[in-house]
């Protein structure tokens, strides 16, 4: 033979093995039942019913394609599971060619929640009710922030500003009585009450799940009017790399190029520059996975000019006790909003087979934030955090988990012309937490330990001087997930340990779900609590001399009872989920602040307690397969004492709605949303105390009138790569005629635009 025909007979032998293996190879197509588009990035297992041992798992692509080799035309188990569609688990007789059609999850049914009772469930069977927000829907939204997505997915959730930085209102409670966790982790806040939301990137949110109502026997303090759990992205592929850039027009020109063209120095300058820097959001996320293991890296970039608010009326004062109404002149002064850049990193590296899960993660986080005042001087607010579990399962039924949290979040004056910073503030949380869990028969127990350590580092301690304290809290938690019978759950739950403040406390807790065909009926009691926060206990801080707040270290830790009862319809063939929710809240020694001594001290007391009632009612409803509308409604009564404090600045009455169109051609597709948020009127009573006022010492009511705000947003995707984002928010232009914390901070109608490529 020569070595022509060498190569030659090579070359053929080549093609006949290259044929014989394409022979035993499945090229699957996923696509959606009824719109046949691909489905993207689903992940797939397999496993071989003859011969177990040949298995694997891949990704699918951009068009709903995967190959499965070596059928040996036998039959394959295949799993197959991706967000926003029902789950397949299947046994099949494989082709070389095979269409599989996956049906959309339009109601989030089939999608595992773990928030409610710290153990994996799909929605539709969770003892606890569980609101989910999708990435999906995140997206259809196009929401910067999880505020600006929270007020246009649930009518409860308020926003208001206290000395000058953005608080959530929740279900009628005040922002301290909510807890935000990050993949199940605490952050820490700032000193008023509140977390950063600006730490809080939609971008990297997989999905939200939301508990209304007390859990603290499952998260302790805080957790009092519910728990709001964001789930940051891990990759859907091998190599997961995005950019998006998004820009909005400004939201008010404070300066002009002469006003900085004139400035005295180079301080000035930046000072005009910060104040309209422009409304700008960056983000890039770089993800990896290969089997076992994953990364993912996300940075992004934000900012946004700052603005003032005028008021357009002047304020009138209801004294009904005295017959007697008196309008205010309107207020010359503006309401600042200030500006600000934002600079955000975060890393997470995993590792997770059959028996082992591992992850550690960490994050920066800096926030400089730009008044109107001309002095060189600004507030810097910066965090970091690192983290880490790992589980191992034990056996078939039983799992060891342990992680560990670390989350430090500080605040500066920054002095730029000498070029250092100042520390005001330092607030870290430490948590350790150590979980077994195991399911014996019908009952599915959690044990576990806890400790969160907390330290607070602050001149409001002492005057001028950094002075730190801290509280230390260890409990045990237990909870037995007991199914009594096919239809019907119960879960108990029971939080005891001891807080280095208030000594021992319980928190028990007690839901039951039963399934009544297409009704799911949910009844649920929780005791939760609230410990006094460090600067609570020891504040001693004087403004400038003309007041002094300070601090109590007898007060006791805040409780409250909480009845919960629901509804839940499901029609899966019509595509419909409306749920009724109704719910009454009891706080005890709710802590308030009296003014005593002339209005010159502020005190903290444990003082009166308050009662809130609320009916809400949910629906979901794909109306046609491109069609998909979601609205939400609900009541909330507060029962007080005329004198008494308010809870929250929230309406008593509240209705959100978004309707989403989507459109599929080929390799185009588009997504078109209209979301609202309508906030009923609301009234205050509020005691009189200017000093040149006819009927200073009595209370008068200030009412705000009902008002809503709109947005829509305009996605289109073009191929694999290329996203476009067009849209406006506030889009009929409604402004406050009164600002207060009470109002919209909005500046009026904002057009964006957006682009997003996925390499």
């Amino acid at each position: 033979m020569t070595l022509k025909q060498f190569y030659i007979s090579i070359f053929l032998c080549s093609l006949c093995l290259t044929g014989f293996a394409q022979e035993k190879n499945s090229q699957i197509q996923l696509l959606q039942k009824g719109s046949k588009t691909p489905v993207q990035y689903a992940n797939v297992c397999w496993q071989n019913v003859i011969n177990p041992k040949q298995n694997g798992n891949t990704v699918a692509d951009f068009q709903g394609k995967l190959t499965i080799p070596n059928i040996d035309d036998e039959k394959m188990i295949l799993s197959i599971t991706c967000v926003g569609y029902k789950s397949v688990y299947d046994t099949l007789q494989l082709a070389k060619t095979q269409i599989i059609y996956i049906e959309e999850d339009v109601l989030n049914l089939d999608q595992v929640t773990v928030t409610g009772t710290r153990t994996p469930h799909t929605l539709k069977e969770a003892p606890v009710l569980t609101q989910m927000i999708t990435e999906k829907e995140i997206k259809s939204v196009d929401s910067e922030t999880l505020t600006d997505l929270l007020l246009v997915e649930m009518p409860g959730v308020g926003m208001a500003r206290h000395g000058g930085v953005p608080v959530m209102n929740m279900m009628g409670l005040e922002t301290q009585y909510s807890l935000i966790l990050i993949d199940g982790e605490r952050m820490a806040k700032g000193l008023q009450k509140t977390i950063d939301y600006s730490r809080l990137n939609a971008a990297n949110i997989e999905k939200i799940e939301i508990i209304r109502g007390a859990s603290s026997a499952l998260y302790g303090s805080d957790a009092m009017g519910g728990v709001i759990n964001v789930i940051t992205k891990k990759p859907h592929k091998k190599v997961d790399i995005s950019a998006s850039v998004r820009y909005q027009q400004r939201n008010g020109k404070d300066h002009n190029q002469s006003d900085i063209d004139n400035a005295d120095d180079q301080y000035a300058k930046d000072f005009y520059e910060n104040i309209d820097r422009p409304n700008l959001n960056g983000n890039l996320s770089v993800g990896y996975r290969n089997k076992n293991f994953y990364s993912n890296t996300f940075a992004n970039y934000k900012s946004s000019d700052g603005y003032k608010l005028f008021d357009k009326e002047g304020t009138k004062k209801y004294y009904e006790g005295l017959n007697k109404v008196l309008t205010s002149e309107v207020r010359e002064e503006p309401t600042l909003i200030y500006g600000f850049a934002d600079y955000t990193i975060s890393q997470k590296v995993g590792y997770k087979n059959e028996d082992w899960f591992f992850e550690l993660n960490g994050s920066w986080y800096e926030h400089d934030e730009f008044d109107f005042s001309n002095d060189a001087v600004h507030e810097l607010y910066r965090s970091y955090t690192l983290g880490g579990k790992t589980s191992y399962k034990v056996s078939t039924n039983s799992s060891i988990n342990l992680s560990h949290s670390t989350d430090i979040y500080e605040r500066f004056n920054v002095d730029e012309k000498e070029d250092n910073k100042s520390k005001t503030h330092n607030n870290s949380f430490h948590n350790t937490k150590l979980t077994y869990t195991t399911q014996l028969q019908q009952h599915n127990l959690l044990i576990g330990t806890e400790n969160l350590y907390q330290t607070l580092e602050t001149d409001k301690f002492v005057t001028n001087e950094l002075t730190e304290k801290s509280t230390n809290n260890t409990v045990i938690v237990l909870q037995d997930e007991f199914r009594w019978s096919e239809n019907l759950i119960l879960v108990a739950g029971l939080r005891t340990g001891y807080h280095s403040t208030f000594n021992f406390h319980a928190s028990p807790s007690l839901s039951a779900k039963y399934s009544l065909g297409k009704f799911n009926l949910r009844l649920s009691y929780a005791r939760g609590f609230r410990s006094p926060d460090l600067k609570e206990l020891y504040m001693n801080w004087s403004h400038l001399g003309s007041f002094q707040i300070l601090g109590n270290k007898d007060l006791k830790a805040e409780t409250n009872d909480y009845y919960a009862f629901s509804v839940d319809f499901l029609n899966p063939e019509k595509h419909l989920n409306a749920t009724l929710i109704t719910s009454f809240n009891k706080v005890y020694d709710k802590i308030d602040g009296i003014w005593t001594k002339n209005q010159t001290e502020y005190h903290y007391l444990n003082l009166d307690d308050a009662k809130l009632f609320s009916i809400e009612a949910l629906l979901k409803w794909q109306l046609h397969q491109n069609l998909k509308l979601k609205t939400a409604y609900i009541f909330l009564e507060s029962i007080k004492s005329a004198d008494a404090q308010d809870l929250s600045s929230m309406s008593p009455m509240a209705l959100t709605a978004q309707l989403e169109y989507r459109f599929t051609k080929g390799r185009y597709n588009l997504t078109a949303n209209f979301s609202g948020k309508i906030s009923g009127k609301k009234e205050f009573n509020v005691l009189d105390e200017e000093e040149d006022s006819p009927y200073k010492g009595e209370y008068y009511k200030v009412k705000y009138p009902a008002f809503s705000i709109w947005n829509f947003t305009l996605n289109q995707n073009f191929g694999e790569h290329i996203k476009i984002g067009t849209g406006v928010k506030n889009l009929f232009d409604y402004k406050a005629p009164v600002v207060t914390f009470n109002t919209s901070s909005s500046p009026g109608r904002k057009f964006f635009v957006s682009l997003n490529y996925q390499f």
